[in-house]
């Protein structure tokens, strides 16, 4: 056994590399301290101070993160402890983007032995979940799929609810579609998410992270044309053509999910994360994939639609949820990126 393979931080690493974030930004840095201590850091200029202006979406994220090694660390015969190191609102954009150091201190973490510890999720649920955007098959969501997901999201104080009406997905979707155009149109989002876009496999494989044409389900073209000349959207001609193209890349969806709760103040967003990565585990145990619609969240006034058009308060993510065809696997960073000298 190699030395990297017997020291745990390694062994969680492996499982925490394939937690979601944000336009697949993966912000998290792991400095070593010895085998039962580190500190875990957010990569400066990997955070998105323009589209998470309270810092709430990177806390999300490192919630996700530290419940991934968490889960992982059980696996192991360990308990992680997170102790984070300074308050939540330390990482609105405005402090992000006020600091100098290339990291932020975020968390102390702690391996305790725990050989009892439950193994609640298998760990080649982490391999198999996917942000699919392709097509789903038309079948609902069975009830103990849904019902299992809504007790799962009562217990972290949550509600699940589910849209199945043809008219209102229909409408929804156009909120969506409404919401990314104008979100095109606004400078600071748009620039700041051109520069995670992966248009070719070369810059993908090289980059090993963003937003990969080939797993957004569009041709690389089309992407480059929407964040480059997006002003050309407004022309009534092409942005009928690219809301058309938009909408049949969706493919037909049959389910919404939204998840509604605590989540927009950064002191609620950590715990918020750990919940997601398990409710994303639980869906995939389920034989499903979910597509996330974040400007339904991000873009207020389609925030607003969205509420007054289910119901719902509090919302914090809108996804397409069904069964998939297999999707490509998003490109991450190798471990040895991760690491903190």
């Amino acid at each position: 056994m190699t030395a990297a393979a017997a020291d745990p931080w390694a062994r969680l690493l492996e499982i925490g590399v394939l937690v979601p974030s944000p336009h697949n930004v993966q912000p998290w840095r792991l400095r070593r301290l010895d085998a039962a201590r580190a500190e875990l850091h957010i990569e400066r200029r990997r955070t998105l101070p323009n589209e998470d202006v309270t810092g709430s979406f990177i806390i999300l994220t490192m919630g996700m993160f530290t419940e991934g090694l968490a889960l992982a660390a059980s696996h192991h015969g360990f308990a992680l402890e997170v102790k984070p190191v300074q308050p939540f609102d330390a990482f609105t954009s405005e402090r992000v983007r006020g600091g100098r150091s290339p990291q932020l201190h975020f968390a102390d973490l702690t391996l305790r032995p725990a050989p009892t510890t439950t193994k609640e999720y298998d760990l080649e649920l982490f391999a198999r979940r996917r942000t699919s955007r392709l097509h789903y098959l038309a079948d609902p969501v069975t009830p103990g799929a849904l019902a299992a997901l809504a007790a799962l999201a009562a217990r972290w104080g949550h509600r699940y609810a589910q849209i199945t009406d043809p008219a209102l997905v229909e409408r929804l979707l156009q909120v969506n579609i409404d919401a990314v155009f104008a979100d095109l149109n606004h400078a600071p989002y748009r620039d700041e998410m051109r520069g995670w876009l992966r248009y070719g496999d070369g810059e993908s494989l090289r980059h090993r992270d963003g937003l990969d044409a080939r797993c957004m389900n569009v041709h690389p073209a089309e992407l480059w044309t929407a964040f480059h000349l997006s002003p050309a959207l407004r022309w009534p001609a092409l942005s009928g053509w690219f809301r058309r193209r938009y909408r049949e890349q969706i493919g037909p969806v049959t389910t919404l999910g939204l998840l509604s709760g605590r989540f927009w103040e950064p002191a609620d967003a950590y715990e918020t994360g750990r919940f997601l990565l398990r409710f994303w585990l639980e869906v995939t145990r389920a034989g499903y994939s979910i597509h996330p619609y974040g400007n339904l969240v991000t873009h207020r006034p389609a925030a607003e639609r969205v509420e007054g058009l289910t119901g719902e308060r509090s919302i914090w993510l809108v996804f397409k949820i069904g069964r998939s065809p297999e999707p490509p696997a998003s490109r991450r960073l190798p471990i040895e990126e991760v690491w903190l000298p």
